[in-house]
């Protein structure tokens, strides 16, 4: 039996008030992805700072991501008897004390240790904020696309809040800032959350089965495709706004500024993505639509590959918009295809397989760059090849559900 949860369950008539009491974790969320999303928006001062490599800052980021997805495991094995709140109130403090104790770094040694243990204080997140969403809203995916949405304003806001600031003082201060603004909002969820409630055990997500049973083989494929859309998202969040700098010259700002304020444009039209995602994963047949959007990922990465100055930009804003519209997808068939006394555990292996194994694209991604001669485009390439990948299971998806369906 599932434990009482920390916010009343939703059903349908009181779901805009269980949306409205969800808000301090959904901002958890665009707080967990400003502090990650950082690191990415300092990379081109330090390179200059430490003197290094893409590949062996890239590395140091796949470290910090590697135990910030596996971390998760552990967290989802445990939300059938611990609170999931409880738990984001705590990933929270621990990942602002982690920001600080980078921005005091006082040597590059020093400051991956940090960036490592802002990536673990970070883990426990994504399984608990997930699993609180899904249970307390019945695995609603208008709610599910709304903690995405939330959460792509804080990784919109980081590049332009990271280079700015890094541009105007140093690059300690955006994560001083940053750490300072969690410890804030942890205080926010320490005291003012509501009271303990049974969650919602009916699905609001239009699924008529049984909620007691596990889909192995659809699930499998869901995780195969989560697989691929991590490694997606972490090398082009990763590289975005170096590759900008170098690649989209259209605006007349140093390049460190220049990368952060395109990238925070083209992470704000993934917004708009997670809204239509959480809009199609209530329609009819969403593997097939599901499908279609991870062709059209490969498409649009093979096409910014030839790309320069405005178009490159329109190109990564339309796939930004398209990537990001299967997030909140992934996260409906996760909870679509697992039990809910298992929905805990199914996210965290989600979250693991996506941030864990999409790690190593930041240090293959470099690696790719370095061996390119410093051309950030080849970056696309290695995604494109991701994005095929995920789209062949996508459509093996699609076909089983609809035999599961008849």
């Amino acid at each position: 039996m599932v434990r009482a949860l920390d916010l009343a369950a939703a059903t349908g008539g009181d779901q805009p008030i269980a949306s409205r009491k969800l808000v301090p974790v959904y901002l958890t969320h665009a707080v967990v992805h400003l502090l990650v999303g950082l690191f990415p928006a300092v990379l081109f001062m330090l390179r200059t700072q430490f003197a290094t490599s893409y590949a062996t800052l890239g590395a140091a980021f796949t470290a910090a991501t590697l135990v910030y997805g596996f971390g998760s495991i552990p967290v989802g094995m445990v939300l059938n008897r611990v609170s999931p709140l409880t738990l984001v109130r705590i990933s929270l403090v621990a990942a602002s004390l982690s920001a600080f104790a980078i921005a005091a770094a006082p040597n590059e040694v020093t400051f991956c240790i940090a960036l490592v243990l802002l990536g673990a204080s970070c883990a426990p997140y994504h399984a608990c904020g997930l699993t609180l969403v899904s249970r307390v809203s019945g695995n609603d995916p208008h709610m599910l696309a709304h903690h995405g949405m939330v959460g792509n304003i804080g990784l919109a806001a980081a590049p332009t809040f990271g280079a700015l600031l890094a541009w105007l003082v140093s690059w300690r201060l955006p994560f001083a800032c940053a750490g300072a603004l969690g410890l804030a909002l942890a205080a926010v969820l320490w005291l003012r959350m509501p009271p303990l409630s049974e969650p919602a055990q009916v699905s609001q997500s239009g699924d008529r089965r049984p909620r007691d049973r596990t889909y192995v083989p659809a699930l499998a494929l869901v995780f195969a495709i989560t697989i691929a859309l991590g490694f997606i998202y972490r090398g082009f969040a990763t590289y975005l706004p170096s590759w900008m700098a170098q690649r989209a010259d259209v605006l007349s700002a140093p390049q460190v500024v220049r990368g952060g304020l395109i990238a925070s444009l083209v992470y704000a039209v993934g917004f708009f993505g997670q809204w239509f995602g959480g809009h199609a994963g209530s329609r009819a047949r969403p593997e097939r639509l599901y499908a279609l959007l991870l062709a059209a990922t490969a498409g649009l990465l093979a096409a910014s590959f030839f790309a320069s100055g405005w178009p490159l930009v329109l190109i990564l804003a339309a796939f930004s918009f398209v990537h990001f519209s299967t997030q909140p997808m992934d996260n409906i068939f996760t909870g679509k295809y697992t039990s809910l006394d298992r929905r805990g555990l199914g996210y965290g292996v989600s979250f693991a397989l996506s941030f864990g194994f999409g790690s190593f694209a930041a240090w293959s991604g470099g690696a790719v760059v370095d061996a390119a001669g410093g051309q950030l485009r080849y970056i696309s390439l290695l995604l494109c090849g991701a994005a095929v990948l995920a789209t062949v299971c996508g459509v093996a998806l699609a076909a089983l559900a609809d035999r599961l369906r008849r």
